[in-house]
């Protein structure tokens, strides 16, 4: 019966299939969930939080599947086996990656997993019988953390929050919370807390006329074909299918855009930096992306999503909706 319902999941049509597990599986599925054309869940206990996705060409086969709010599970990703996985809020599982469940698999908040990684809870091939070892133990990923392409997680590891695992590594031992490891097998080569940059309001303004400025020559000219004027640092004006536009930064501190740098826009998006900053009247209800929350309206609008997308892909920003 489950195999019925998992291939009945699996080559059904996108907007059917939640309604299937909902039906089928007695599954939790919050709002605004994504699952992609041949992809499918089965478990006996599905929980999927707000705005999940999980895209085409994946199944996720376990006794227990619960994703936290705003988690990812690429294209053509297996996850399966006899005991439970789980993801954080903000989570990801990237393209190609293969998870065995044997043993428990657990990945807490904002825990990435890179491109074709491999993630194993049992180790055994040759007879037991005959000498041979087995090993059988779940996986354990803290909050914060990375693991990079390509990596491969043994049996039993241990990941401590905030950590980084470089791609291609092999790891085989816990990771200790705050490092950075690499290599076969991989070892700590560096502290996080060393790592990181520390960042003031002026550091975050000036990543953000960074961001902008790359979203304007990878989203709009690359992708879309549109030149935006980029002469004021942290704004951009251009035309969109015959709408103008005005994206702006509203820094920390110091002057917001004037009324008269946006008078002839029809759409103004603002990537906002001020905590509890409000838009004055006259800029009406503005597409605004609050940084210092990490919130955004649902996206209606094209450029608007496309620039929510670029800072979550490109600059791994988490931001939920209002």
């Amino acid at each position: 019966m489950r195999k019925l319902v998992l291939l009945l999941v699996l080559f059904s049509p996108p907007w059917l299939k939640k309604p299937l597990l909902r039906w089928l599986c007695g599954a939790k599925i919050g709002r605004g969930v994504r699952i992609g054309w041949l992809a499918a869940v089965m478990a006996r206990r599905i929980e999927i939080g707000d705005y999940c996705q999980i895209r085409s060409f994946t199944t996720v086969r376990c006794r227990e599947v619960r994703l936290g709010d705003y988690s990812v599970i690429g294209s053509y990703v297996q996850i399966y086996g006899p005991a439970s996985f789980s993801m954080g809020r903000h989570s990801q599982v990237d393209n190609y990656t293969l998870i065995n469940v044997w043993e428990d698999v657990r990945m807490g908040d904002m825990a990435g997993v890179g491109a074709r990684a491999m993630i194993v809870t049992h180790g055994v091939f040759l007879p037991y019988t005959e000498g041979y070892w087995a090993k059988f133990a779940g996986v354990t990923i803290g909050n914060r953390v990375w693991i990079a392409a390509g990596s491969f997680i043994h049996p039993g590891v241990r990941v401590g929050d905030d950590s980084f695992v470089n791609a291609m590594s092999v790891v085989r031992g816990d990771v200790p919370p705050g490092s950075v490891m690499e290599g076969v097998p991989a070892r700590q080569v560096a502290e996080m807390s060393k790592m990181k940059r520390a960042m003031s309001p002026r550091r975050v303004d000036a990543a953000v006329e960074t961001m902008l400025r790359h979203f304007a020559e990878v989203s709009l000219l690359r992708e879309r074909g549109v030149a935006a004027a980029t002469d004021v640092p942290g704004r951009l004006t251009f035309h969109y299918k015959g709408f103008p536009y005005f994206v702006a930064s509203i820094p920390s501190e110091g002057p917001i855009p004037e009324p008269s740098d946006y008078a002839a826009a029809k759409r103004l998006i603002l990537v906002v930096n001020r905590p509890g900053w409000q838009p004055p009247a006259e800029m009406g209800r503005p597409m605004a992306i609050d940084l210092t929350t990490l919130r955004t309206p649902h996206p209606r609008d094209k450029i608007h999503a496309a620039l929510e997308r670029f800072l979550r892909g490109y600059y791994g920003l988490k931001l939920e909706y209002w």
